[in-house]
This record gives C-alpha cells, sequence and structure tokens, in this order.
C-alpha cells in the first residue's frame, strides 16, 4: 500500500498558506491523490485481482478436497495436502491484502472529509465527478454480484434434482460464489459513499447554512 497524504493542519493553527488561491491548490492536489485511492482505475483493478487471486486459492482448495472424497488413498492425501497448501498459501496474503485495503479505505475516507472541510469548491471539485469511471465501478460490483449468484445458483439446481452433492463440493461452490458476492457489495458500497461525499462537496449551499441546519 503506497503512503497517504497527511492530515490537514488543524484549524486553531496558523495556517501554513499564504493566500486562499494557496490552500485551494493543496486542497486539489490532495484530493485528487486520495480520490484515485478510493475510486480509481489502479483501485477498481486491485478488486479484481483480488478476487482473482481468491477464486484461484480455493479453487486449488477445492481440488484437494474432491481428491479425498473421491479415494481416500495415500496417492490422494498426498496430492490433497499438497494442493490445499498451495491454495492456503495464495489465500493468507490475499486476505492479509483485503485487511489492508479495508484499513485503507477508512483512513482515506476520514481524509476526504477532513481536507474537504478546509474550504469550499464546488466548481473546482467538479472534476472529481468521472462519470465513466463511477458507471465503471458499478458495472463491475454489479457483475462480481450476478457472477456470485450464478455460481451458487448451479448448487442449488443440483440439490433440487435430488443429487448427492459431496460436502466438499458445497464448500468449494458456496465459497466460490460468495467471494464475488462480498466483492461486489463493497465495490457498490465504495461507489455509494464516494458518490454520497461528491454530492455534499460540489452542493453549493452547505447543510449547515440552510434552514434548520446543523447551525440552529
Amino acid at each position: 500500500m503506497s503512503e497517504l497524504p497527511s492530515p490537514p493542519p488543524d484549524p486553531d493553527d496558523i495556517s501554513p498558506w499564504p493566500d486562499r488561491v494557496a490552500l485551494l491548490d493543496e486542497r486539489r492536489r490532495v484530493l485528487e491523490r486520495l480520490v484515485g485511492k478510493s475510486v480509481g482505475p489502479v483501485r477498481l483493478l486491485g478488486l479484481l485481482l483480488v478476487v482473482a487471486a481468491f477464486e484461484a486459492g480455493w479453487a486449488l482448495v477445492g481440488v484437494g478436497l474432491r481428491a479425498v472424497d473421491d479415494t481416500l488413498d495415500g496417492f490422494n492425501l498426498v496430492f490433497a495436502a499438497f494442493v490445499g497448501l498451495v491454495g492456503v498459501a495464495i489465500l493468507v496474503p490475499t486476505l492479509a491484502v483485503v485487511a489492508a485495503e479495508f484499513r485503507e479505505d477508512r483512513a482515506v475516507r476520514g481524509l476526504l472529509r477532513s481536507w474537504t472541510a478546509l474550504d469550499r469548491d464546488p466548481r473546482g471539485d467538479a472534476r472529481f465527478g468521472r462519470g465513466w469511471l463511477n458507471a465503471g465501478w458499478l458495472l463491475v460490483s454489479l457483475g462480481c454480484v450476478a457472477a456470485g449468484f450464478l455460481v451458487c445458483g448451479t448448487l442449488s439446481g443440483a440439490l433440487e434434482e435430488g443429487h448427492r452433492t459431496p460436502y466438499s463440493t458445497l464448500v468449494y461452490v458456496l465459497g466460490a460464489g460468495i467471494v464475488p458476492i462480498f466483492a461486489g457489495l463493497a465495490g457498490l458500497v465504495n461507489t455509494v459513499a464516494h458518490l454520497r461525499w461528491l454530492a455534499r462537496t460540489l452542493d453549493p449551499v452547505p447543510a449547515a447554512s440552510r434552514p434548520g441546519g446543523a447551525h440552529r
């Protein structure tokens, strides 16, 4: 994970900027970095790579489980242990990346709020709209959710037909389907959070300045 920008100085301290133009310029540069980390193309690609890595690791674990289900002999045990360990070796760092990204997302949202609160620049902040990128996040996230439900649907279809489904297959299919569902939901939450932040930022009238707002 790359280093995040520092939080803005305390409003009670002496301003480090000589004038408002300098403040808005640094605010713009910091917000560009933070928005890129939140909903940038690299962040979206990272989401897809995490899903792909988890599916690859989970597939190897599933192969090992099904190998033990087929025939319980020495060769199958060794094979299952080998591919299972390779799968776990992929899953563990993938989960570590997910945890690190979750912590970074929380930090990014906090920095976005604090840097945005320094001043208002609705016209300049319009550059953060990036409709094509928001649409991409929505499409990819919905696609992940749909793919996950399709995978889980194959299992429900097999159960309805009355076939005996091994427990290893149940575990594998559920895991393979649930992961993209959760990834897609996380992508949707991230996109909605960005759009809400953008709407508040571009609002020409702050909520606290409206009748019945926070100033009462």
